[in-house]
């Protein structure tokens, strides 16, 4: 088919110049909220308490002399920026450090205040290591006057220590302190390969399926998560080819195979932008050859299976691809298993549920399997199909699971959960504590879930406003549990189905827990929350411009409108499939890039290739008086100006229209499309240049109308 020229659009970005830390959300590095009657102070132990009037006076001595002489500007409530750390009042300013968590007084260094300067280089006054320098001395110097005044044990406001109750808090635990729940039993019959990535630290990550001879995984560009994993960076994860043979013989060996399987991985992509497709998961020689695989295309997982079926090629192909639109892989956990039987072929699950995806290819005997192949995460053995993203579990199955299997799996969950338990006696009585289900989501923050009350003795008590303390800070987000107010008649009770994300402050090792309550039985604490923060002035920008972008969805319906082809023709209902996320998702310009108009005259093409080959749809759109011969060859279809006319004003009245104001018209567009034709026929015979090629001709230059700005662009 002739290339086809089409008109560019060409849009520039706007640079929106402004102060910065809009929103002032939660930091993993911060202080909190005070509560009336006693607040702890940002950064303290569990239980050491402040008063605020002490806390506020070495703010306003220290910290705040320097955001009021040097972020005033944006940050003092009437400016852009917030949160309003430097407000006239020294109270709001207080109230806004401190709850936005811009500061850490245990460790002063990791404050946010300080690494917007040292680390951000965020409106610097001189020079930013310096200035950031002179913050830290500032918190460090407010750190130690809040702990000078902070009540010794035993004294009103340490609780912990026999003294007046002021602050309802549980004893402190570090995660060492929890023990691993090893969760539900998983379904393991059949199960010929396994890796759970306990080991932690090492070059190798060991099969301990059972199954001779182990499959163990060679690491290269790969690092391990603290929470049971692993994370492909730059290189994979391999077995040796001897070592994978065992998949051959137990799956598609002719006399010794199942002829099915199921692979079951819990995967965490990097992002949803990866083609290839990337291999999460490969048996293969290198990326033309392999037995199986479980890949990603932007929002897709992709299912390739050699079998001797005429139709499927030795690389796998055609893939089962699981449908574009529903954007079944997301850059977050999932739980996938694809299965292969000589049933129904290849199925795709995420998250226990099947995709829907039904694979047409079906079913065929395994017995063409490559015996020389191996088995690989992350890429193939050619190292030229790299997926990013962590893997914190891999099974492979010689049989494929039903249903129940998979929901079984799915329910059992993956990685390291400590069972914690916060001791509450002192509140509740003997034997009390509150359990939660533990992990660290990542490397910035930990999962808490299920808050469950255990108390031997404790019924008709009120438990209200639960929140969850990070060395005796209580950070603004994540706590989800706030909204708790349970009355307990169980001996055992769950008190949220929620989980909360809380972040991290010192690290794993390090990091201490508590929590604290507003009501726990007969005691109660109310909490202060605060005074709310001046809301910044509204800065919304360059007005949105009035011409605006059709999206994907509008793309196609009207070239269908222009064109008369039906969308849900094979050819282009494909080709739109393939497309969709490469097409305008919003109507603003400014968002236009080339790689979208790519993908616009991608689909234009095949739009025009499908109204040219259908003899009735070409007569509907040009018509017969006079007729272009669509049947002749190029010189004698494009002889004169008079034929090329026929072609080019149709086109330009049909798909731009005419007389429609801020439309181009005929007489501007027409020397464009005659340029475009004269290059296209440069150098025809009559018989170099057939009746084919004189359709062709015209499908590029009806594409090149199709995908100009006159149409998407209205």
């Amino acid at each position: 088919m002739a290339k086809a020229t089409a008109f560019a659009l060409v849009f520039l970005g706007l640079a929106v110049a402004g102060c910065g830390d809009y929103g002032g959300g939660g930091s993993n590095e911060g202080g909190a909220a005070a509560p009336s009657g006693g607040p702890p102070a940002p950064g303290a132990p569990p239980g050491v308490t402040v008063d605020r009037a002490v806390s506020v006076e070495a703010f306003s001595e220290t910290v705040y002399p320097i955001v009021r002489e040097h972020c005033a500007e944006c940050h003092a409530g009437a400016g852009p920026g917030s949160p309003s750390i430097a407000h006239p009042n020294v109270d709001t300013a207080f109230t806004a450090t401190v709850n936005s968590q811009k500061v850490n007084l245990t460790t002063p260094n990791r404050s946010r205040l300080v690494r917007r300067l040292s680390a951000d280089f965020h409106y610097c006054w001189s020079d930013c290591m310096l200035d950031g320098m002179q913050m830290e001395a500032a918190i460090a110097a407010w750190a130690e006057v809040v702990e000078l005044a902070a009540p010794a044990p035993g004294t009103p406001g340490n609780p912990g220590n026999g003294g007046a109750v002021d602050l309802i808090a549980s004893s402190g635990l570090r995660l060492g302190d929890g023990q691993e729940d090893l969760g539900a039993e998983r379904y393991r019959e059949r199960l010929i390969a396994f890796y759970d990535f306990k080991e932690g630290t090492g070059a190798v990550a060991h099969d301990t399926s059972g199954v001779d001879p182990a499959m163990d995984l060679t690491l290269t560009g790969v690092s391990w998560m603290s929470n049971y994993g692993i994370e492909i960076e730059t290189g994979k994860a391999s077995a040796t080819r001897l070592a994978s043979r065992k998949l051959y013989d137990r799956i598609g060996n002719a006399q010794t195979g199942s002829q099915q399987y199921s692979v079951e991985a819990w995967v965490i992509p990097a992002n949803t932008t990866q083609e290839g497709p990337a291999r999460i998961i490969s048996y293969s020689a290198n990326s033309g050859s392999r037995n199986f695989h479980l890949g990603q295309t932007l929002y897709s997982y992709d299912f390739r299976n050699r079998s001797i079926l005429p139709t499927i090629d030795g690389n796998g192909r055609p893939s089962l691809i699981t449908y574009p639109a529903d954007q079944d892989l997301q850059a977050t956990l999932q739980h996938v298993v694809m299965t292969y039987d000589q049933y129904r072929g290849r199925r795709i699950y995420v998250d226990g549920l099947w995709t829907d995806d039904l694979d047409e290819q079906g079913p065929g005997r395994l017995w063409n399997w490559d015996v020389n192949h191996s088995f690989q995460l992350g890429n193939d053995p050619s190292n030229d199909r790299l997926w990013l993203g962590k893997l914190q579990l891999v099974a492979v199955y010689d049989l494929a699971l039903t249903q129940a299997q998979i929901d079984q799996n799915f329910d059992a969950g993956v990685g390291k959960r400590l069972i914690m338990r916060f001791d509450v006696s002192a509140w509740a009585g003997a034997g009390s504590f509150i359990e939660f289900m533990v992990s660290e989501l990542d490397e910035f923050s930990y999962l808490f879930c299920q808050p469950t009350f255990v108390s031997p003795s404790a019924t008709g008590f009120r438990v209200a406003n639960l929140r969850v303390a990070v060395n005796g800070v209580v950070p603004v987000s994540g706590q989800s549990f706030q909204s708790i107010d349970a009355l307990v008649q169980e001996p055992r009770q769950l008190l949220s189905r929620q989980c909360s994300i809380i972040s991290k402050d010192h690290g794993a090792l390090d990091d201490i827990f508590s929590i604290e309550f507003e009501a726990l039985g007969n005691f109660a604490d109310p909490v202060d929350p605060g005074l709310p923060p001046v809301p910044p002035i509204e800065v919304f920008g360059d007005p949105l411009p009035s011409e605006g972008l059709r999206d994907f969805d509008k793309v196609n319906t009207t070239m269908a409108s222009l064109t008369g082809v039906d969308p849900n023709s094979a050819s282009v209902r494909d080709t739109f499939a393939e497309l969709e996320q490469q097409l305008p998702g919003t109507f603003d310009l400014r968002t236009f890039s080339s790689s979208q108009q790519v993908g616009i005259s991608k689909l234009a093409l095949e739009y025009c290739d499908a109204m040219i080959e259908s003899s009735a749809l070409r007569t509907a759109f040009f018509g017969t008086t006079p007729a272009f011969q669509f049947d002749q060859p190029v010189t004698t279809a494009f002889s004169d100006q008079t034929k090329r006319d026929l072609i080019i004003d149709r086109l330009v009245d049909r798909m731009l229209g005419a007389s429609i104001a801020y439309q181009p018209s005929r007489d501007e567009v027409r020397p464009a499309l005659n340029d475009l034709i004269s290059e296209l026929t440069a150098g025809c015979t009559a018989g170099t240049c057939d009746a084919t090629r004189t359709r062709n001709l015209v499908k590029g230059v009806c594409a090149a109308v199709l995908s100009s700005a006159a149409v998407t662009v209205h």
